[in-house]
Formats: structure tokens, sequence, C-alpha cells
């Protein structure tokens, strides 16, 4: 009886260790670092907000969409200026289209910026446009170990968008949490 008791308290104190840093993420206060426990690819937060600051971060995900949700961080006020950053591996949700105005490296990788210009215009769309009419940047960045790659969105619409090379900056930014 004595060891069946040992053999428990010991087994109890494994689960203890092993338990302790979800514990202690969940709680964390910062959101992104919470959302990281519930996840298999790799979260980022950005320490470059424009002076913009977080409404919310949500958890997100289509009713049909197979894989994990996806993490959806709000910046800024509704009628101001704003963008949204989405991370998830697969993206269970749609962004808008655009036209393709500019490719940049972020943190290795091709970082692809669209403009929201209206498709019927013949003109030709530009990184500045995109603080007219809004926009996103899509990358895909590096996994952490023991975790899987993530696709990012960097999104900013209208009333108030801010720039493409806010977008870039913001995505340049991003880091690893835990």
């Amino acid at each position: 009886m004595k060891r069946s008791i040992t053999t428990t308290l010991a087994a109890a104190g494994v689960l203890a260790v092993v338990a302790a840093p979800a514990a202690v993420a969940m709680g964390s206060g910062n959101p992104y670092l919470d959302f990281q426990v519930g996840v298999t690819y790799t979260v980022y937060q950005p320490t470059f907000t424009a002076g913009i600051k977080q409404v919310k971060v949500t958890s997100m995900a289509d009713a049909g969409a197979q894989g994990e949700a996806n993490l959806s961080a709000a910046y800024g006020k509704k009628n101001g200026r704003n963008f949204r950053i989405q991370e998830g591996n697969p993206m269970t949700t749609d962004i808008g289209q655009g036209a393709l105005v500019s490719t940049q490296q972020v943190q290795g990788r091709t970082a692809k910026i669209y403009a929201y210009c209206d498709p019927a215009s013949t003109k030709k769309c530009t990184m500045a446009d995109i603080s007219k009419v809004g926009g996103h940047l899509d990358v895909t960045l590096p996994a952490a170990a023991g975790l899987r790659e993530t696709r990012i969105w960097v999104e900013t619409i209208q009333p108030a968008p801010i720039s493409g090379q806010q977008l870039v900056s913001i995505a340049k930014s991003l880091q690893r949490v835990g």
C-alpha cells in the first residue's frame, strides 16, 4: 500500500511539472501566449503596431473548416486607423481579393502585398493605394521547434486604412511567442 501511494504521488508530481507551463501560459495576461497553448502552429505577435492599440484577440474558425482555429487580433477603432492580424495553418476563413502591388522579404520569406483597388478601374494599383482603399500582406513564417509554420495576414480596411509600408513594418516586427 505504501508503495502505491508513493507511486501515485510521484506520478502526480511529474504531471504537475509537465502541466505547469500550460497552466502558467493560460493566465499569462498575453492573449497571444495564451493562444499558443491550444494550437500546433507557431503564434507570432507584433512588436510594432504603428501606434494603434490592440482591441481584442479572438479565435476564428469557419464552421465547416478542417483544422485548428485561427488567431484573429484587431487593432484600432472601427472608424479610425486600423489593422487586423490573422494567423493559422491552415487558414479557416477567407480574405479580401486585391491587386498584387509588391513583394517584400519578411524573416527570409516572400510576403505578397495586395491593395483593394476597384477592379473596373483602368488605373494601375500601387502600394500607395493601400492607405486609401485598404489591402493586406500575406506571408508564411517559419515554425518554432516542435510546431508548424504559420500563414499570416496583416490587413487594413476603410474607413481609415494604414499604409502599405506600415503593413510591411508590422509584419517585419512579428516575433514568436513563448
